[in-house]
């Protein structure tokens, strides 16, 4: 007994098992992470070294140069570039694809320790930091205050704001850019340390040397154990001051006399705008196996509460939050997959002339998708932008099963058979069909799992989708819709008599499709009497095709109108910060004018700060703006149409470039530019 005629005896059976299929998807679904891109793991790390204060052509000399030579050697990597700017280093390395990460960062590090001798004592850390999509902030939020300076607006969101949102289940942490950072700075007597005999490497050892805080030991007693640890940090300006230097003819010199100390701030590298009045930007991103759409909810949510304990004036604004997108991206396909599901259904409808004939082989759309979710799950996969199009893309495939067997059936119900043996023989005829056609079907996606690179990792759920999603289709096919046609399905007898609105819908379809026909075979008749032309025809336009593929432009991701415009200026390298700021007021000020759709405005300029400088700009001449516009259902202009208007007016601005990135793309990748080395 074959597996048709199994679940058309067995039908119950066979019913329950849908049922449990459908309910372990649908549970499936509620389990599924919400991304805007798939899991990818790039093949690429980043070395970032902090050297303050240091020039970027010493950047270069001391640091980079020396990262770059350690590890070149390391296994597997193709390229290696750097970028060096003032006081920071990043070397960036690039592997074949497929090569593991973790384990080229252990490498990495190692040949990293050989030459930790070598580099200077005051440097930071090297930083080895793996690109990943997953590690991209999720929420960007603006703090700004009227009351309040950037210094305290940035010790406020360091104290106050960063510790509260890291304890939000699935924030891994949060990062605070812009402000200016307290520093305590001493400036040297140039003559007063002649005269002492005394160096400023004196002066800094020094003090090192009495800012220490280190463990003494313990002790014990027949209950406990105590540890003891000798607290030698500076704790007050006074401290710093009467740091004892050197004894000189038995008198003690302090800092105090060969020095001036100032409580006062670090130099800033970079600046943030918020609707042109400055702020700073709060950074949060999730942990790797968290939903991006459930953390930035969850953030949000907590935002009152934690604007309630600051001091009074200050505002949180959330600028960008990556469930905006994914919630959009998901929306706008899904009601692309409800569309085509409903015209699908429209279509058999019109010209099946049975509801019921209609809803057994639509039948097979759902099902298909919704099992096809548990697959998802177990496979790891989540909800995003390329596993959603797969499934859309399959809704035309799953029904394609579905309508042969059907055919197949009314024909063998049309000869005389009984409605069960109809059912049966109708499906075991066209079984071997219908499993070929979508084994050729698989055969044409089934390669991209094997293509290497961006391509292959980006699009492999989209494969995993559509080929489950068919495999499921064909079970449908072969089980799901004989059984329903044997126990539901009216059949052409019974409708012989029946002149309602569908039959007579159904009736004119079928004249249109009938003249369609004479159509077609008188054009196949000439075609046939005059084959030369037909094959020169043809082959003009195969060739005139390949000469449009070649001369229209690519891109690796189509546009969209997401509501967001990011903006990428900048000036010749060794611009300052002051005449970055001046220009980027320019800018924002032509923005608020003229862009009314406008709901914020925010500006980052300047060099980016420790890890974040791979997410923002790199040197004190590079800057990006970005407007986040109000919904699409209340602006009269789309996004592009915003895009060229700005265009325009911004080439009134002279010494400055400026340029329009695509937001999904770098809220992907990283944004970006050229960057140059400022000696």
């Amino acid at each position: 007994m074959n597996l048709t005629q199994t679940a058309i005896k067995r039908g119950v059976t066979f019913a329950m098992l849908y049922l449990i299929a459908v309910g372990f998807g649908l549970f499936s679904l509620a389990r599924l992470n919400l991304d805007l891109y798939p899991k990818m793991e790039f093949p690429f790390l980043a070395i970032i070294t902090q050297y303050t204060g240091v020039s970027p052509y010493d950047i270069e000399t001391v640091i980079t140069r020396p990262i770059e030579e350690a590890v070149a050697s390391v296994k597997n990597v193709t390229k290696v570039s750097s970028t060096s700017t003032q006081g920071l280093s990043l070397v960036t390395l690039e592997f074949d694809w497929g090569t593991d990460i973790d384990q080229s960062k252990i490498e990495v590090r190692d040949n990293l320790g050989f030459i930790e001798d070598a580099l200077p004592d005051d440097i930071t850390e090297p930083l080895i930091f793996a690109f990943d999509p997953a590690t991209q902030p999720v929420i960007y939020l603006a703090v700004g205050s009227e009351l309040h300076g950037q210094a305290e607006l940035r010790r406020i969101s360091e104290r106050d704001i960063e510790p509260r949102l890291e304890r939000i289940p699935g924030v891994a942490a949060a990062f605070t850019i812009g402000g200016m950072r307290r520093e305590i700075k001493v400036l040297a007597d140039p003559a007063r340390l002649r005269a002492s005999g005394l160096s400023i490497q004196q002066l800094s050892s020094a003090l090192q040397a009495n800012n220490l805080q280190v463990p003494s030991g313990w002790i014990e007693d027949a209950h406990q154990e105590f540890t003891i640890q000798t607290m030698g940090e500076y704790r007050t300006l006074e401290e710093i001051e009467n740091t004892h230097i050197a004894t000189i003819n038995g008198s003690i010199l302090r800092l105090k006399d060969v020095a001036q100390v100032i409580d006062g701030f670090a130099e800033q590298r970079q600046k943030v705008w918020s609707n042109n009045k400055p702020a700073v930007m709060l950074m949060v991103q999730k942990q790797s196996d968290a939903n991006s759409v459930q953390v930035c909810r969850d953030v949000i949510a907590r935002l009152p509460e934690v604007e309630t304990a600051l001091p009074r004036g200050i505002k949180i604004t959330v600028f960008y939050d990556a469930a905006t997108f994914i919630e959009r991206s998901m929306s706008n396909l899904g009601s692309s997959a409800i569309q085509a599901i409903a015209m699908v259904f429209l279509v058999l409808l019109f010209f099946l002339r049975n509801l019921r004939s209609s809803l057994i082989v639509a039948v097979a759309i759902p099902v298909s998708m919704i099992v096809t979710f548990a697959v998802m799950d177990q496979a790891g996969l989540t909800l995003n932008i390329i596993s959603i199009a797969g499934l859309a893309l399959a809704v035309g495939l799953l029904v394609d099963n579905s309508i042969v067997v059907l055919e197949s059936i009314f024909r063998h119900r049309e000869e005389g058979k009984e409605i069960r043996e109809a059912a049966g023989t109708g499906a075991r005829e066209v079984a071997m069909a219908i499993t070929a056609s979508t084994l050729t079907t698989l055969s044409v996606f089934i390669p991209v799992l094997f293509v290497p690179g961006l391509a292959g990792e980006l699009f492999n759920e989209m494969v995993i989708t559509v080929c489950f999603s068919l495999l499921v289709s064909l079970a449908v096919a072969l089980t799901l819709v004989p059984l329903l046609a044997s126990r539901f399905l009216y059949f052409k007898e019974k409708l012989q008599h029946r002149r309602g609105l569908l039959v007579r819908a159904g009736d004119i379809a079928n004249r249109w499709v009938q003249r369609w026909q004479e159509y077609y075979v008188a054009v196949l008749n000439w075609a046939l009497k005059h084959r030369k032309t037909v094959l020169l025809t043809v082959t003009a336009l195969f060739i005139l095709s390949i000469v449009a593929i070649a001369t229209r432009g690519g891109e690796f991701m189509p546009e969209s109108d997401m509501g967001f415009i990011s903006i990428a200026i900048d000036r010749s390298p060794g611009t300052s910060l002051e005449s970055m700021e001046q220009s980027s007021r320019e800018v924002n000020q032509i923005i608020l004018d003229n862009v009314p759709e406008a709901e914020a405005v925010f500006a980052n300029f300047g060099q980016g700060e420790g890890i974040m400088a791979i997410f923002s700009s790199r040197a004190s001449s590079e800057g990006d703006i970005t407007i986040r516009l109000k919904p699409l259902s209340q602006r009269k202009r789309s996004m592009f149409e915003i895009q060229d208007d700005l265009r325009e007016r911004f080439k009134s601005l002279a010494d400055l470039n400026v340029r329009f990135e695509d937001r999904g793309a770098t809220a992907m990748f990283g944004g970006g530019s050229d960057i140059a080395v400022e000696v």
